[in-house]
């Protein structure tokens, strides 16, 4: 086998178990096509080019593969893949105390226990304490829990 197909299958191997490290953790099948690929250019390199160039090939790839471990293990290197942005933002982002109960409005989209209605001119997120309530049907605030609206229709 030439030395081309060799370090092909010794680099393709790393970059297989640097895919399973960073990009597809948990699928197994790139880490274990990976180790595959770098056993068979280690045994090829024992084969064809001896037992110095084997060793030598063999301390090489556990090496660089211990390198990659302990890399992959530090705190920071998991930073960059991180999000670091949280979201602030509110369903209801208005001031509650503009509503109370007996407010009238209509409902916007159909509300599935949750959706959007229309009250005081206002478009905002409410909650039925019935099954379904279908878009275009006139409600009433039946309740406020903190910043949450339980209307019923009418």
């Amino acid at each position: 086998m030439d030395l081309l197909f060799i370090l092909l299958f010794l680099v393709g191997g790393i970059v297989l178990i640097v895919l399973e490290i960073v990009a597809i953790p948990g699928s197994t099948i790139a880490g274990l096509s990976g180790i595959g690929m770098l056993v068979y250019g280690i045994y090829r390199v024992f084969i064809e080019y001896g037992n110095t160039w084997g060793i030598i090939t063999l301390f090489l790839a556990l090496s660089f593969c211990t390198f990659l471990l302990i890399y992959s293990l530090r705190a920071k290197t998991w930073k960059r893949f991180a999000l670091n942005k949280s979201i602030d933002s509110k369903a209801n982002d208005i001031q509650i105390e503009e509503f109370k109960v007996g407010d009238k409005g209509i409902t916007i989209t159909r509300l599935a226990y949750a959706g959007m209605a229309e009250i005081n001119g206002k478009r905002i997120e409410v909650f039925t304490s019935t099954s379904f309530v279908d878009p275009k049907t006139e409600i009433e605030i039946e309740r406020i829990e903190g910043s949450k609206i339980l209307v019923r229709p009418i």
